[in-house]
């Protein structure tokens, strides 16, 4: 017998992390702020057809490279943040029927429970929206998904959708390679902070002292 990690158990144990869907057709195509992968995917994805509307959540250090989106209309995002303080730099850009917009959202200590709290106050001020595709990374996506659980009422129907190149490679070697092992334990370990989060949430109720 060999010794050495089994890659076979070592992909399932990602596979864990990214539970993701196949793309369905949606109302709006919400992507969470990280890695430009998800960007240029969530993009992808509207320009295709999968959605009406497209939800880019952008954060502090994502403003200059946003620049490099092809999007419909042109929008100068440093200029905008440009007056507000840089820790609370954070952009939820709309683009729908050849429009682009911004409007800041609200910063909290815990990044991805802040985005689906400002993703949650914005279905409710777009009650039509009856459908949304999630997508980020595949390692992010079980943390996402118990946040949406929490959060996001019973109005809309959620599709997690991994970035598929990025998910390709990391359910093949994030073992190998330091970068990627980071990430992945670092997940194991937010996903407890996460476990915590949602149950003082439910005890203590959304608007209350419970960190974004």
């Amino acid at each position: 017998m060999t010794g050495g990690p089994n890659p076979g158990a070592l992909s399932r144990a990602y596979d864990w992390f990214a539970a993701s869907d196949s793309p369905a057709r949606a109302d709006v195509i919400f992507v969470l702020a990280g890695r430009h992968g998800r960007k240029t995917y969530g993009l992808k994805l509207w320009k295709d057809g999968w959605a009406g509307t497209l939800l880019l959540s952008v954060d502090r250090f994502e403003i200059r490279r946003f620049s490099t989106l092809r999007l419909p209309a042109p929008l100068d995002l440093v200029s905008i943040a440009s007056g507000t303080e840089p820790g609370q730099r954070h952009y939820f850009v709309e683009i729908q029927n050849g429009k682009v917009d911004a409007q800041r959202i609200a910063v909290g200590r815990f990044g991805t429970w802040a985005e689906i709290v400002g993703f949650s106050d914005w279905l409710r001020v777009n009650d039509q929206v009856r459908s949304a595709m999630i997508v980020s990374s595949g390692f992010h996506l079980r943390r996402v998904c118990m946040c949406c659980r929490k959060l996001v009422g019973d109005g809309a129907r959620l599709t997690f959708i991994a970035v598929p190149n990025e998910s390709r490679y990391f359910r093949r070697f994030w073992w190998r390679n330091a970068k990627a092992l980071k990430l992945v334990f670092s997940e194991f370990m937010k996903i407890g902070i996460y476990w915590w989060l949602c149950h003082r949430w439910m005890s203590k109720g959304r608007h209350e002292e419970v960190p974004a």
